[in-house]
């Protein structure tokens, strides 16, 4: 990078090891004042790594790094914040049981002229930013897109230079994200620097001026976004061409598998459908339409009013998720971290644990087997762990999906449940999880596919159902339906 605003972030040869993996392998770049700097790279490319050494979370090993002119050799959470870099993670780190105001300048009360002080300044701040949130409301009560304007204010709050914003539009739906773009420009206006990172490529397009790729700890190369093609910047990213972000439709759809009818809950109103064998079908519906409520019911998760269930013709009766199992359905859940893992636990024993009876010896498991069924996943999905004993917690988003996905593979399920399967995970880990998905419905099974991202649902469903208000509303072909069709019935 030459010419242009003068640099607010320089970064020389950092390096970071963690025992047996090497984190950040001399990584260089530079982020000038007043832009949008995103990064992008599968996930372990480095990312989070580099930034929770800028902000102090970690100490790098190695390397320089320079802040608004001044060297940082060691710092904490609370000085870089301090010195003008904030940072807002995935999991925004605010206290529900407080209000806005309290949130915004938590700590700090004195300096802000006490609890007057505080909710006139964070009004100010909230104001300055276009928005009109109380500070006197409690951060519980409010929406993920509301704690992400409290977080982007606390940043401001401490007179950021520099803000950095991991993931920022996971869970965020398009009217929210149409209000984070205009923040962004917002900060961009007034001179203040962002760090963009986001596995969604059409965002990093959209709001940044440069981008930095990042592959296995190395920077691959940074360049101006005006310029960088889509398909340039996924192969700088997986270190290989990928001549489509989705495969070959899968088409091996046969006899009905699965059928419900007069599904009924206090959300959902009288949900009729049927999964074929070897189809893929997607439900597609804004956050709250009762996408993921459907799936859970049918799966005995959620209570019920009434249901009646086939799968292969036969009345069956699911009350609980143990029911659902033992009738061949597998269940991928939205959170993984909070629903899917058991965090603290191993990768191999995270891989085994719906299928524990097949292991079981006497009153205890037998290792060798559940090493054996860990071994098979672990080969077959390309899971990338330094051994099947590791903590599960220890490995990125994408390789920690990739492992409740082989739990389920296990089981051989008939019927898969995936709900957000791919959401904050690299754009070739995702392709690696559809292609698993292409071979699980051509060896008989049958998905369920819940996604926010309509490209997905639309490339990789054999059908398309529509949900709003609890309720289908509409069924399509996503090959000859258009996206706006298929919105319109979605929005209900």
């Amino acid at each position: 990078m030459t010419g242009g605003p003068e640099i607010i972030l320089s970064i020389k040869d950092v390096s970071k090891s963690f025992p047996g993996v090497k984190a950040l392998d001399h990584v260089s770049m530079e982020v000038r004042k007043g832009v949008v700097h995103g990064i992008v790279g599968e996930n372990g490319a480095g990312k989070s790594t580099l930034m929770k050494i800028l902000s102090g979370v970690y100490e790098k090993d190695e390397g320089t790094i320079v802040f608004d002119g001044k060297t940082v050799e060691r710092t904490t959470p609370v000085q870089a914040l301090r010195s003008g870099l904030s940072i807002i993670y995935q999991e925004f780190s605010l206290v529900n049981s407080m209000t806005v105001g309290e949130n915004i300048f938590l700590g700090r009360f004195r300096e802000a002229g006490g609890m007057k002080g505080t909710h006139r300044k964070a009004k100010a701040l909230l104001e300055s930013i276009g928005s009109n949130l109380s500070t006197r409301q409690y951060v519980s009560e409010l929406s993920t897109s509301e704690k992400q304007m409290v977080e982007i204010t606390k940043a401001l709050s401490f007179d950021s230079k520099l803000i950095i914003m991991d993931e920022p539009s996971s869970s965020l739906t398009e009217d929210e994200m149409k209000r984070l773009g205009a923040i962004i420009r917002e900060l961009k206006g007034r001179g203040i620097s962002v760090i963009y990172i986001s596995h969604k490529l059409d965002e990093i397009f959209e709001y940044c001026d440069y981008v930095t790729v990042m592959r296995d700890g190395h920077v691959i190369d940074t360049r101006p976004a005006e310029g960088l093609s889509r398909a340039e910047m996924i192969t700088m990213m997986v270190g290989r061409a990928i001549e489509s972000e989705y495969p070959e439709r899968p088409r091996c759809v046969g006899g009905p598998l699965l059928e419900v009818k007069g599904l009924n809950t206090r959300k959902l109103h009288d949900i009729s459908f049927t999964l074929n064998r070897g189809e893929i079908l997607g439900l597609v519906g804004l956050v709250g339409a009762g996408r993921t409520e459907i799936v859970r019911a049918i799966y005995g998760a959620d209570r019920v009013r009434s249901k009646h269930i086939r799968i292969n013709g036969c009345e069956v009766h699911i009350a609980s998720p143990m029911d659902g199992k033992k009738h061949g359905i597998g269940f991928v859940p939205e959170d993984r971290k909070m629903q899917g893992l058991a965090l603290p636990f191993s990768v191999e024993r995270n891989i085994s644990m719906a299928t524990l009876s097949k292991i079981r010896k006497g009153l205890f498991l037998n290792p060798a087997l559940e090493r054996e069924m860990a071994q098979r996943q672990i080969g077959e999905l390309s899971i990338k762990t330094p051994s099947p004993t590791t903590v599960v917690e220890s490995l990125s988003g994408g390789n920690q999906q990739k492992c409740i996905i082989g739990r389920w593979l296990e089981t051989q399920p008939k019927i898969l449940i995936l709900d957000e399967p791919t959401r904050g995970i690299d754009v070739g880990a995702k392709y690696e999880i559809y292609m698993l998905m292409k071979k699980a419905v051509e060896q008989g099974s049958a998905i369920l596919l819940i996604s926010s991202e309509l490209p997905e649902v639309l490339n990789m469903s054999n059908r398309v159902l529509t949900v709003a208000n609890g309720r289908i509303t509409g069924e399509f072909d996503p090959e000859r339906a258009s996206a706006q069709e298929i919105m319109n019935m979605a929005i209900g």
